[in-house]
């Protein structure tokens, strides 16, 4: 974010200078139907906090997050590469409501000039705001800057949104409940891939993970509405080892719980059994004749189950003879290593 980030730098060291503001109750529009989570330290891939909103860029590469503390101001969130993430407070104005749009305006404290001003979506306006999955923030002004305006991406049929360094992530789903999966470059306009027919699971920590199946290739999705994550969050893989993995600053993720569609939910245990043969493919070419290193693949093969997972394979295949696009799957997954 070199353009964003150098000249915002300055406004917000300024808004650490000031003190308290009278206590209010207002808040800022959020969703009960997902979660945002950022990146506490830009170096750490595993230590996230959640927050009420985020703009993850559109058309940028900025990421920018707002959570409000219930005193009428609101901690606002930037990411550098290299730092440790600090909010700064900024005042929280009362809404400037119109017919399909929300407008707060945020204050640095001591000098009453508007700092960002940010603009919701109704989210009546785009349908049954119980099944809007996002909060509607549309797009943030930038006061006193060249790049005043940055639109942020949201929608009511987006599952799960992330950004990096360089690659921007979307999971969304149509009206039947199907889902796709874009990864686009951020420094190589036009570069991406694109995934449909996708599935979804969830565990017993809250992770919701995405599954995409393209020939040979797994592509997953990780995410979780609490701390840590197990990274990478996001990965492709193919018999022949990883091709692509790399963690999120910021993301949101649905409350698949209550937006899922049943018909493409993968039970939980079938989605960490690809992810045990991605270990054992990986493993089985590791053999290099050296008595030492086959005696450390031989103890990691033992470890990562790799030889029950021929017996759940074949319960797998069994359970799913009934499901055509999993049972697929299971014969071009399979445990040959």
């Amino acid at each position: 974010m070199p353009i964003f980030a150098r000249k915002l730098g300055a406004i917000i060291s300024a808004a650490f200078l000031f003190a308290s503001v009278p206590i209010s109750a207002q808040r800022l529009p959020t969703t009960e139907n997902g979660f945002y989570m950022m990146r506490t330290n830009a170096d750490d891939l595993s230590e996230y906090r959640s927050v009420d909103s985020m703009c993850i860029g559109e058309n940028h590469d900025a990421l920018i997050a707002f959570q409000s503390t219930g005193d009428g101001t609101v901690d606002f969130f930037d990411l550098k590469q290299g730092e440790k993430v600090a909010p700064a407070k900024l005042k929280l104005s009362e809404p400037d409501a119109g017919v399909s749009q929300i407008r707060h305006k945020l204050i640095e404290p001591g000098s009453d000039e508007v700092v960002l001003e940010l603009h919701f979506v109704n989210p009546g306006a785009l349908g049954n705001p119980t099944k809007i999955p996002m909060a509607t923030l549309s797009h943030v002004n930038v006061g006193h800057m060249n790049f005043t305006n940055l639109d942020c991406m949201m929608g009511k049929h987006i599952l799960y949104a992330g950004i990096d360094q360089n690659h921007r992530v979307t999971v969304m789903t149509d009206a039947e409940g199907n889902l796709s999966f874009l990864l686009s470059s951020i420094k190589e306009p036009g570069v991406a891939m694109n995934l449909t027919d996708g599935f979804w699971s969830s565990g017993k920590r809250e992770e919701i993970i995405f599954t995409f199946i393209e020939g040979s290739a797994v592509t997953s999705i990780k995410a979780a509405p609490h701390q840590r994550i197990e990274y990478p969050a996001w990965r492709t893989a193919n018999p022949d080892g990883r091709q692509y993995s790399a963690s999120p600053n910021g993301f949101f993720v649905a409350d698949m719980a209550k937006l899922g569609s049943k018909s493409n939910r993968l039970p939980y245990g079938l989605v960490l059994h690809f992810e045990r043969l991605e270990i054992c493919r990986h493993l089985a070419g590791e053999t290099s004749g050296n008595p030492e290193r086959d005696k450390q693949v031989a103890h990691s093969w033992q470890k990562a189950g790799c030889d029950e997972a021929k017996t759940h394979h074949a319960g797998y295949v069994k359970q799913f003879t009934d499901n055509k696009p999993v049972s697929e799957i299971l014969k071009t997954h399979g445990f040959e290593f």
